[in-house]
């Protein structure tokens, strides 16, 4: 019974951390976005405005969000520069992402720093055109000297919620139920061999079970429903663990429950 405790805690840990490790990388595929050279330089060596255009693509996209992502270096930059994306819809309207956060990936460009990454994300807010050009600038509005590298624009998936909260989902459930599975560890070999708690470990079965299987239903349903990945993975994987080992389990105590009685019964009898 303990053996088997560990070994049903430590799948739960496993999944637990498998889910919270996959979901850093939710996002679709990185497409590079060709620069002229491996590292795109501008200097400006005037106390004046300077605009610089990185890169002009043409962006399909497969989902409502979308982000451009690269490396940035400065030297010496004067006041407040920044990185700024132009998304021009079909109809020619147009809508910018500015770095002029404080703080972030997306934190504006002062003084100097080695290598970082940056981000330029922009919401369609549910709109899903064919095509959309995307205009990649650098504004310097004084002196100094920016380098930019490894750019690369992915679609984010959506769906019933941001990719972010799968990691959370899956770090909570199979926390909850590697607790849960413990606790139920400990009640059964302390209750069992003295055959007591039937009823309340029985009933503990049935909700891991039960969980495990509306945990399955939700997961399939968004899967047919064409949820992106990171929204039915985690009810799959933690309804399917709980639906493999609590069944499992049940039986297991069942039997031990019997052996218990016929120990009292041929107590009764000597």
């Amino acid at each position: 019974m303990r053996k088997n405790n560990v070994v049903n805690n430590s799948i739960l840990a496993i999944a637990s951390f498998l889910l919270t490790a996959s979901f850093v990388f939710a996002d679709g595929k990185a497409i590079p976005i060709p620069l002229p050279d491996d590292i795109f330089i501008v200097e400006n060596d005037q106390s004046v405005q300077k605009t610089a255009r990185v890169a002009t693509i043409e962006h399909r996209p497969q989902s409502s969000i979308y982000v451009v992502r690269g490396r940035v270096q400065y030297r010496g930059v004067e006041r407040t520069a920044y990185l700024e994306m132009w998304n021009v819809m079909p109809d020619g309207s147009r809508y910018f992402s500015r770095t002029l956060a404080e703080h972030g990936t997306m934190r504006k460009i002062q003084g100097s720093s080695d290598w970082r990454v940056f981000e330029l994300p922009f919401n369609l807010m549910g709109h899903k055109p064919e095509s959309v050009t995307l205009e990649i600038n650098v504004v310097m509005p004084g002196k100094g000297t920016i380098e930019l590298t490894e750019l690369t624009v992915s679609d984010l998936p959506t769906g019933w919620f941001p990719g972010y909260m799968s990691g959370i989902i899956g770090g909570l459930g199979g926390t909850f139920w590697g607790c849960y599975g413990a606790l139920f560890g400990i009640l059964a070999g302390f209750l069992v061999p003295r055959g007591k708690g039937r009823r309340l470990l029985t009933g503990m079965l049935i909700f891991a079970v039960v969980m495990g299987i509306i945990q399955l239903v939700i997961g399939i349903l968004a899967l047919c429903l064409g949820q992106p990945y990171h929204v039915w993975f985690p009810f799959v994987l933690l309804g399917g663990l709980l639906l493999f080992i609590f069944p499992g389990v049940f039986s297991g105590i069942r039997k031990q429950y019997e052996q218990a009685e016929l120990r009292k019964l041929q107590a009764l009898d000597a």
